[in-house]
Order: C-alpha cells, then structure tokens, then sequence
C-alpha cells in the first residue's frame, strides 16, 4: 500500500515536473509529509531534483528532506545553496541531523555555516563536530531533561510545565543527576504521576542506569538501544556526566545504514549505495571489489595449467570442476553470511571462535559427505569408471568441508582485528574457495589416479 503510494507520487511529481505545473507542484508539496517526498527525489535527474527543492517554502520539511536523502544528492542540492539558506534550515532541524548535514558540506562552506551560526549563537551543532563519525557523541542530541535527585515529584512536573522543555524531542524519561551532574538514575513521566508529590527522584528512580560513552561507536549504540527496547539511551562523558541522548529514531537510521554497507560488502559492491550513482561512479566504486575475482580466476588458470598432464590423460576431469567450485563457494557463503549475521546482531560472540568454526566445520563435512556420494555415483554411472568417481566424491567433500571452515574463521579473525566482518562474503573469500577447491580437487585426483 505504502509502495504504491509513492510510485503514484513520483509518477505525479515527475509529469508536473515536465509540464512546468509549479502551482499545483507547491499544493502537493504543502500537503505530503516530508518523509514522503525525500522518497520522491532519488527517482529525478539533478536538474529536477533542485527544482523541486526550490519549490519547498517549508524550511523544517526542507531539513527533514536533506536528513533523508543520499549523501550526493544532498551535495548536489547544497550547491545551490546560500549559507544563509543553509543556516535557516539547520535552525529547524535537530541538532544531530544538522550535524551530519554540516560533515557533508565543503570545507569552506562548512566553516561559513558554522560561523554564521555562533553569531545566531546555535553552538550545539558545532558541539557535535567536535565528536568523531559514526560515535554516539556525533549521533545523539544534545537537548534532554536532568534534574538534580533532590527533587520532589510534584517538582519535576511543575518544572516540566514552564517553557524551557517545550522542544524536547524525547521527554518520556527524567534523567537524575547528583551534586556533580554525574548521571545517577533515570524515571519515567509514568512514575512521576503516581508517586506522593513530595516523594523525592532519588527515593523511586532507577538506578541500574545503561548509558554509553561518547566515542562508542553508533553500531554498539544501536545493539544497546534494541537490546533493552530503550526509547532513549543517555550519552555520558569520561566524568560520567550526561551530555546527551540517542534516540529510538536515529538508531533506526544507523540499522539502515550499516545493514545496507554490510549488504553492499557481502555482494562485493563497495560500501556505498550506487543504484543512484551515476554509470561512472557505480564503476569506479565497483572496479576493485571485481579485482579479487580477476585475480583469483588467473590464479585457478595457473593450478589448472600446472595438472595439464592429468587432464590429457583423462580429460573428463575437467567436465567436474563447476559443480565441485559451485558447492563449496555455496556453503562459504551460507557459512560467512551466517557468522556475519550472528555477529552482527550480537548472537555469536567472537570470544567463541572455535566453537563457531567447528560447528560450521562439521556441517560442512557431513554436508559434503552427502553430496560427495551423489556426485561420485553420477560420476561412475556417467563414465564407468570407479577411481574417478572416488576423485570426484572426495573433491566435492574437500572443497564443501573448506569452503565451511573458509567462511566461517574469517568473519571472526576479521571481527577480532576490527575489521568488518561482512568483507569476507565478498569476492575476496568467494575467490579463495575457488582457488582451494580447484587445488584440493585436482591433488585429490592425481593421487587416487596415480598421475
């Protein structure tokens, strides 16, 4: 339903567009939600993508556009862009957002953003840059509700009544914070209305209080949130004192984003999304990852060449070596996908490293064994011969029982060393089966042939 809607959208938007109807153009744009229309703009050329942008008067729709869309179109549509234009959009947007905008813009045109915001005296989006990318302290938001835990409730809500929290994003929980401001506790709005009035924070709060460090990175963040179905979690300083939150919302986003680059990582594809980019751009990003293949496949020609003799000699050997590549690239990619998933949603921890290979391991012998024996009485019924059937049983074992414990320890060694595990279901592990399988297959053979 949802889907349809939008295509209905874009198809509108796209012949308006066309015929110049900017009256009724700016009609559709006061009456769609925002997050509908950023849906809109992947789907137009440059030239109509700024003109569209144009036509939005709405400087809070205008940010929450520019915080949905790919990172080129919003360099695209910030070209156009005065730094007063700019300004005023980052005034409607919430501070993370702006930040991340900010990151996006050209140096200098970053730095006059910035400037000109000082003067207006909006420093908490400067605040934010201080902090590394993809870090809670980039991600959160540094507006949220910490009352001293000498309180009273019936003092909280009275406080939480005057002007001075009106445009807090997440008001469901009441931070509590000591002397010091160190965060201490947390409560919820629920627990404020049906405490005493003059019960203090400190005597119903929760102090078993889950916060995270500002230079976690936004995918621990992210894990945190879902883990303990939090709406917020608090963002807190080396001295423990709170400095932000990050919300439900945002870590939605950083699922998206990081679900989308391990996808793009596990087809080989880069870490960009490039079905948007243009021809030359998707290339450039997708040249390198096709390198591993390339030279795994001069490789695989060198091993093939150097059993050139077994192959004069029997040359259906050679008809087996598909089948035997296919199942173990197959079950190295169930195998990687598995482990990058189990890591990825926190399931598998890598401490268990050999408990995770070893189970992969053994299901990919028995795994192995079953087809083994399939296609070595193919191989028999095929040729009648009995000692190439035994090769080609035991090549299938071999490259299938590899490929499993190939695709399953280097997700782990890579998590180990900090390096994203999704890479290993790339090109590059796909390729090194390959390579294994053909060698285990043709020394398996020369050896039961006696070559």
């Amino acid at each position: 339903m949802l889907g349809e809607r939008n295509k209905i959208l874009i198809e509108t938007i796209k012949r308006l567009l066309r015929r110049g109807s900017y009256v009724r153009l700016k009609k559709i744009i006061s009456k769609v939600h925002a997050a509908d229309l950023s849906a809109v703009f992947p789907s137009l050329s440059a030239y109509n993508q700024r003109k569209l942008f144009d036509l939005i008067e709405d400087q809070e729709k205008r940010g929450v556009i520019l915080s949905e869309l790919d990172e080129d179109v919003i360099l695209s549509l910030s070209e156009d862009l005065s730094v007063e234009e700019l300004v005023k959009i980052l005034e409607y947007m919430p501070s993370d957002d702006g930040g991340a905008l900010i990151r996006l813009l050209p140096q200098e045109k970053a730095d006059a953003v910035v400037e000109r915001m000082k003067k207006q005296g909006a420093e908490e989006v400067e605040d934010l840059l201080l902090y590394e990318d993809d870090t809670a302290g980039a991600l959160m938001i540094p507006d949220f509700i910490a009352l001293n835990e000498e309180m009273t409730a019936g003092e909280v809500i009275e406080r939480l009544q005057t002007q001075e929290y009106k445009d807090i994003e997440m008001p469901f929980y009441i931070y509590v914070v000591d002397e010091g401001d160190c965060l201490v506790g947390v409560c919820s709005l629920r627990q404020l209305v049906v405490v005493p009035p003059k019960t203090p924070l400190k005597a119903f709060m929760a102090t078993d209080v889950i916060s995270v460090k500002t230079d976690m990175d936004q995918e621990e963040v992210a894990k945190i949130v879902a883990r303990y179905n939090f709406l917020a979690v608090p963002v807190v300083d080396e001295e423990q004192r709170m400095v932000g939150v990050v919300t439900v919302d945002d870590v939605i986003d950083v699922f998206r984003e990081e679900a989308t680059e391990d996808i793009l990582k596990m087809a080989g594809a880069g870490e960009e999304f490039v079905e948007t980019k243009s021809v030359l751009r998707s290339t450039r990003i997708r040249l390198p990852w096709l390198f591993a293949s390339f030279v795994g496949g001069v490789i695989a020609v060198f091993i093939i060449g150097h059993f050139e003799d077994s192959l004069r000699q029997i040359s259906y050997l050679a008809a087996f070596i598909p089948v035997i590549m296919g199942m173990g690239g197959n079950i190295g990619i169930q195998s990687s996908t598995i482990v990058v998933r189990g890591i990825a949603t926190g399931r598998i921890n890598i401490r268990h490293l050999w408990q995770v290979v070893s189970k992969e391991l053994l299901i990919g012998l028995i795994l192995g064994g079953v087809y083994g024996i399939i296609l070595a009485s193919f191989a028999h019924f095929q040729y009648n011969a009995g000692v190439v059937a035994i090769s080609v049983g035991f090549g299938v074992a071999s490259s299938m029982s590899i490929a499993a414990l190939v695709g399953s320890l280097l997700p782990m060694i890579f998590a180990r060393f900090k390096i994203d595990p999704a890479v290993a279901t790339g090109p590059f592990v796909t390729t090194f089966i390959d390579i294994l399988s053909v060698l285990f297959y043709f020394q398996l053979a020369s050896f039961f042939l006696g070559i």
